[in-house]
Order: structure tokens, then C-alpha cells, then sequence
């Protein structure tokens, strides 16, 4: 792989708008509305095929954590406990997510998606197998063996999508990929919670596994082609050139770190600390399930508003919105009633979805295909670069400042870096700025 300055398809620094991965070029008319000949989702079959095994892997993704957790605190674990099993996903993510990436450029995306769903369906198998054996102190590898075949999973998708959809549809593609992860976040809580509740951690590992089989069932039938890419080099040569192409725009680098702060100080404290405190002011686990399914509702306004509205300044629509992203936390910071509190997880769903869905088409429009994989890696990669930190530090720091100050800790970083982020170039419209 040549540097991105080389490459076919490249995009030339104070040039106008890049050319698609499929050489044509970008269509402007989407400034407020997509234009009538963009044509319908449902006339691309391929696409709607790996739509669906994204959707059946998303029900995967969010039982199993939510299963552990709860698991976890049956058995008489804490906050610090429950912090390292999440962790332990996130650890998997930064470590293999760049190796997903190189992978996504090199080969299939479609054999990348169709083995990291069978991987995780046979880890599953595995530990609802041997969950009576399993001390709580190796649940974090068993979510780190999971979260390793997401890290390569991610990828692929995010870089197969534009291969599957005309330019124009970008927005509703990734809308409807995102809507079909947000209703599972509300089933697959919902789902979790219950199975937990009535039946065991056991069944729940077992239906997680079955989902992770169909999704990749679903994928099989995707026609796919290797990446073209003018040369090759070696694996870290290649995520050099991913990074040097991320390097060229500030803003893109600018917003991954607002999102890596976003997830270190707002996600990790929050997810660590809602079956806490559910438990202690909310009457159960029900109410975490619920809280998690609110946040899941609430981004589904959103996935629709993304698809259709598109703004001429996405990134400040995007970046002001995530500043609502601190409710998470500073919703548990005080003891407000339940109703309030999904209220806020709901408000904070809504506005990361309209980030996710302009961001994600921000990156496949800006970058050539024979790098979406490596960027798409290093995206995720600096978003959770520091979660794992995060999770881990819940625990000492609620034994220095107390829920009440670590929450609000938490949310005031976040509201802040989103703010701060917008004075970077190119920020408020998330493209290059243009040289005058």
C-alpha cells in the first residue's frame, strides 16, 4: 500500500469535493434534502444483506455485556468488578481494532464479518458452557475474546457500506445500519435484563451465541471484491498510511480525541455506575434495563432526522448536540426520579446517533476506499484508546470524590471538549476547510 498522496482515488490536499470510492464524483445536491434520483435502500439487495447481519450481531452485542454485568453483582462483585468486565471489551478493542483495519484493506470485508460473528458465537457457546467453572476474575478475557471479534468486524462494515450504496445514500444506509443497532440496544437490554431476571445468565449467553451465528448466515450471500490498492507493504507501513491520511486533517484528529474524552470520562463512568446506582435509589435491575432501553428509543428520532436532514454545517450540529451527552452522568449524579433519568439517557441517544451517522458518512466521503478500513480502525481505536483506563479508574475515584463528584466530573468533560472542539477548521462542517 502506497501513502494515500499515491494511491488511486487519492484526495488531493486543496482540491474540491473528493471522488467517490467508485471514481464518481460527489453529488452536492444533498445540502438540506437528498435529491429525488437518489433512489431507495430496498433497490439494493447487498446492502440490505449485511444490513441484516449488522442488525443480528447489534442483539448480540448489547445482551451479552448487560448479562455479565448483572451477572457480576448476583455474585457479590462491585463497581470495580463490573468496571473490569467492561473493560475487558474495550482493552480488546484497542488492541485489535488497527489489525481489523489493515485486515479490512487487504482482504474480503465480507469473509472478515462472516468469521468474526462465527468467532463470537463459539465463545459464547463457550462460556455459557463453563459458566458454573469461570471465577468472576476471568470474565474480563471472556469479553476481551469478544470484543477482539467486533474489533475486526467494525471495520469491514463501516468500509464494505460505501461499496453497496451510490454516494446519495449514504446518510440513510448508515441511518438505517444505526437504527437497526439502536433497536437492539432496546431489545437486546430489555432481553438481557429479563433473561438474567427469569431464567439465568446462562440462557442469555446461549440465545447471544445462536445471534451471532445468523448474522453471519446473513452475510454469506454478500458479493464482495478484495480492496484494489496500487502496491503493498507491511501491515504497520499500512496503518502508518492510515494515519498520515488522518494526520493531513486536523479536524479529523480533533474530533476523535472530543470523542475519546467523550467515552474516558462520560461512558465509562456512567455504564459503570447505572446498575449501581439503579439498584440503590430505582428498586432493581429492571430499572438499568430500562434506563439502557430509554437511551435506545431516544436515538431513533435521530437515526430518521440524519437520514433525510443534512445540514451544510454537520459538525456543528453534531458537536454542539454531544454536549447533551454529559446528561448521562450528571443524571445519576443527583437523585432524580427514574423517569428523569431515561428522559436524559434518551436525550443523550438522540444526539449521539446524529453525531454517528454525519460522522461515519464524513469519513467515507473524505477518504479513498484502499484506506476506509485503516481509518475506520484508527477512529475507533482513538475513541477507546482510553476507556479501558476509564473503566478501570471508576472504582478509585468514587473512593476519593464519591458517585456524586465523579459523575459530575464526568459530565462536565464532556460538555466542555465538545464545545472547545468547533474552533479547530473544518470542524463545523466536518470536510476539509477551503483555502482561500
Amino acid at each position: 500500500m502506497t501513502d494515500d498522496t499515491t494511491a488511486p482515488g487519492r484526495i488531493d490536499e486543496g482540491e474540491g469535493q473528493p471522488p467517490s470510492p467508485a471514481g464518481k464524483p460527489r453529488d452536492r445536491e444533498g445540502e438540506g434534502q437528498l435529491p429525488s434520483s437518489a433512489g431507495n435502500l430496498r433497490d439494493h439487495p447487498q446492502f440490505l444483506r449485511m444490513w441484516a447481519g449488522q442488525a443480528s450481531g447489534a442483539v448480540g452485542d448489547q445482551v451479552f455485556p448487560v448479562a455479565l454485568s448483572l451477572y457480576v453483582l448476583h455474585e457479590g462483585g462491585g463497581a470495580g468488578q463490573v468496571g473490569l468486565v467492561l473493560a475487558g471489551r474495550a482493552v480488546a478493542l484497542v488492541v485489535c481494532l488497527l489489525i481489523g483495519g489493515v485486515i479490512a484493506d487487504r482482504l474480503r470485508r465480507t469473509r472478515i464479518l462472516i468469521a468474526a460473528d462465527a468467532f463470537r458465537a463459539v465463545i459464547l457457546l463457550a462460556t455459557a458452557l463453563l459458566l458454573a467453572w469461570l471465577p468472576l476474575g476471568l470474565l474480563p478475557l471472556v469479553t476481551a475474546l469478544v470484543g477482539a471479534g467486533e474489533a475486526l468486524s467494525r471495520p469491514a462494515s463501516r468500509s464494505l457500506l460505501p461499496n453497496l450504496l451510490p454516494d446519495v445514500l449514504l446518510e440513510r444506509g448508515n441511518a438505517l445500519v444505526s437504527a437497526a443497532q439502536r433497536g437492539a440496544a432496546v431489545c437486546g437490554a430489555l432481553v438481557g435484563v429479563t433473561a438474567v431476571t427469569l431464567i439465568g445468565v446462562r440462557p442469555a449467553l446461549l440465545v447471544t451465541s445462536a445471534v451471532f451465528a445468523l448474522a453471519a448466515l446473513c452475510v454469506w450471500r454478500v458479493s464482495d471484491t478484495r480492496p484494489t490498492t496500487a502496491s503493498r507493504t507491511s501491515a504497520l507501513g499500512e496503518a502508518a498510511a492510515g494515519l498520515r491520511a488522518i494526520r493531513r486533517r486536523p479536524w479529523v484528529l480533533t474530533v476523535m480525541g472530543t470523542v475519546c474524552l467523550h467515552l474516558f470520562a462520560g461512558s465509562a463512568t456512567a455504564l459503570t455506575l447505572l446498575p449501581i446506582v439503579a439498584r440503590r435509589d430505582f428498586g432493581g435491575d429492571v430499572a438499568y434495563g430500562a434506563v439502557l432501553a430509554a437511551m435506545g428509543i431516544g436515538a431513533l428520532p435521530a437515526i430518521a432526522l440524519a437520514g433525510r436532514w443534512q445540514p451544510r454545517a454537520r459538525g456543528a450540529v453534531s458537536m454542539l448536540g454531544l454536549t447533551g451527552y454529559a446528561l448521562l452522568p450528571l443524571s445519576l449524579a443527583a437523585p432524580f426520579p427514574l423517569p428523569v433519568v431515561m428522559l436524559c439517557f434518551a436525550l443523550g441517544g438522540f444526539v449521539v446517533e446524529l453525531f454517528f451517522v454525519y460522522w461515519v458518512s464524513a469519513l467515507q466521503r473524505a477518504f479513498p476506499d484502499e484506506l476506509l478500513g485503516k481509518v475506520f480502525a484508527l477512529d475507533q481505536l482513538g475513541a477507546y484508546a482510553l476507556l479501558p483506563l476509564g473503566f478501570a479508574l471508576v472504582g478509585p475515584t468514587v473512593a476519593v470524590l464519591g458517585m456524586t463528584g465523579t459523575l459530575v466530573v464526568g459530565g462536565a468533560v464532556v460538555a466542555v471538549s465538545s464545545l472547545v472542539c468547533l474552533a479547530v477548521p473544518g470542524v463545523l462542517r466536518f470536510e476539509d476547510p477551503v483555502e482561500k
